[in-house]
């Protein structure tokens, strides 16, 4: 199944998954013999986890709300397996959870696990999207043995963990000796996946465009450098980088069967991970290390030897660090990035392991330590007809941004100043640039202003990113592209804010 696909189906078990347990700032002080706490009531030992999380986020606010014995526990414990809460714990702990940082972490912690349940359930071998959203919640409320037991049940009455559907599955978490007993969660549950994902059966041969019928070779770039642009501050130091390994391990086959871990180089492997997210790995062969990377693109003769080519937007560079900057550089490729624009002769990079962490770098054309440039076949997937060569080169320069503006900031400005200059409000612009406060803007920042060429769309109570896509883009499983092209890193959003879309 590809990694786009299971995002999709994690992205829906979210919203079900939320309904059903706590909100942000929710404890139970005694679930079954332990605290659960938050969005998706983490249990035990993953509240300890989560907890921990929040509380080195915040720094010493976080001593000054828990008291110092609370705060010390939380930093020092291992075990919460047997933890229960007291009176007075429940309120410290439900001002962290609810608290700016506590909320990040629980977004984010809630879809990396809603991810792994997914996972599970498509390594047991389940395929039916329906099902492995009632596969998800079940392992969020029993656990990783009691998904994996229904499941081996539904198996079993299906002839196989392929052919198992929503209904299957659900007959045997009713009849399973534990999991039955929630029979009312089990009901609501699977009436809200039977409207999900309908008419899917063949949604494995959906074209790798996020779902279109066509996308033109632009529109396929543009995919590309915002799914990348997602990650820039991916790092190694707070382990966020963690899930561009992990999405490019779980993309089968590997490449030369090599599991990347977390102490490799993975520029090469974020390159990869991009187009596994973007499901664009026909034209984008997965590979993390940069020479073998090449050999994959020359074989499909979409290698450009030549250094001084003008490179488009979602072309990938390969560097050579030892270039003495004479004549064409032959040497052995060190690092790869993906082209993000080009403006006159300056190209603009978005490279993993960048300093251990996802960054940007500009370069000249043509200039010092470019080894070449791997060139997948944009146009034969917007055309549905291969290149007949790689091209050599494009005197035009190339872009993926979009016609918004940047406005710096000056002394005397104000926001509703800068709006009633471009024809906005205040507000559009507060929510379009994450301004939380209006009222204060400082001399030097920079200011986006939406382009007459961007789409934009005010969230209303209600909206999810899926529905947004459904409605906006006319196909829901686009959501992610909304989620990238705005620096999402969760996909919760909140009425009220302003989102930029892509085109339609």
């Amino acid at each position: 199944m590809k990694e786009e696909l299971k995002r999709e189906i994690a992205a829906e078990a979210a919203k079900i998954i939320f309904a059903n347990e706590g909100n942000y700032s929710s404890v139970n002080a005694d679930d079954n013999g332990a605290l659960s706490v938050g969005k998706v009531q983490w249990h035990g030992n993953r509240a300890l986890s989560l907890l921990k999380k929040i509380v080195q986020g915040m720094g010493a606010g976080a001593e000054t709300v828990l008291g110092g014995t609370l705060y010390r526990e939380i930093m020092t414990a291992s075990d919460w397996a047997g933890r229960k809460a007291t009176a007075e714990e429940k309120v410290k702990l439900s001002k962290v959870l609810g608290s700016v940082q506590g909320k990040q972490v629980q977004d984010a912690q809630a879809e990396e696990d809603i991810l792994l349940y997914v996972t599970h359930g498509v390594k047991m071998g389940i395929e039916d999207p329906q099902s492995l959203i009632y596969f998800a919640d079940l392992e969020n409320q029993g656990g990783a043995g009691a998904s994996k037991r229904v499941g081996n049940a539904a198996a079993q009455k299906a002839g196989g963990a392929g052919k198992v559907n929503l209904a299957i599955i659900h007959t045997a978490a009713l009849a399973d000796r534990v999991m039955g007993k929630y029979s009312s969660r089990r009901n609501l549950v699977y009436k809200k996946a039977q409207e999900l994902f309908k008419g899917t059966a063949g949604a494995e041969n959906k074209n790798q465009t996020g779902g279109k019928k066509t996308m033109t070779e632009q529109e396929l770039r543009n995919k590309v450098v915002q799914t990348a642009r997602g990650y820039l501050g991916s790092k190694e130091a707070d382990g966020t980088n963690k899930k561009i390994i992990d999405g490019y391990n779980a993309h089968k086959p590997l490449a030369r069967g090599y599991l990347v871990k977390y102490t490799d180089a993975w520029c090469a492997t974020f390159v990869s991970f991009i187009g596994i997210v973007c499901g664009l790995t026909d034209i984008m062969p997965t590979e993390c290390g940069c020479g073998a990377m090449i050999d994959l693109y020359k074989k499909k003769g979409c290698w450009q030897e030549n250094d001084a080519h003008r490179p488009q937007p979602a072309d990938i560079i390969m560097y050579d660090w030892d270039d003495n900057g004479v004549g064409d550089c032959t040497g052995y490729p060190e690092h790869v990035g993906i082209v993000k624009e080009v403006n006159g002769n300056t190209i603009t990079v978005i490279e993993g392991n960048m300093n251990d962490a996802v960054g940007e770098r500009t370069l000249q054309v043509n200039g010092r330590f470019i080894r070449g440039y791997c060139l997948p076949d944009y146009a034969s997937k917007a055309s549905g007809v291969p290149s007949a060569s790689v091209p050599s080169g494009n005197p035009s320069s190339g872009s993926a941004s979009s016609a918004e503006q940047v406005y710096t900031v000056r002394a005397g400005d104000t926001l509703s100043k800068i709006a009633e200059k471009y024809g906005t409000t205040y507000q559009k612009l507060a929510s379009y640039n994450g301004i939380a406060n209006p009222n204060k803007i400082n001399v030097g920042q920079k200011i986006k202003i939406p382009g007459s060429g961007v789409k934009t769309y005010t969230v209303k109570p209600g909206d999810s990113l899926w529905a947004i896509a459904a409605a906006q883009l006319g196909d829901g499983s686009r959501y992610n592209e909304i989620k990238v092209m705005n620096g999402l890193t969760s996909n919760t959003i909140h009425a009220g804010q302003t989102l930029k879309l892509p085109e339609a």
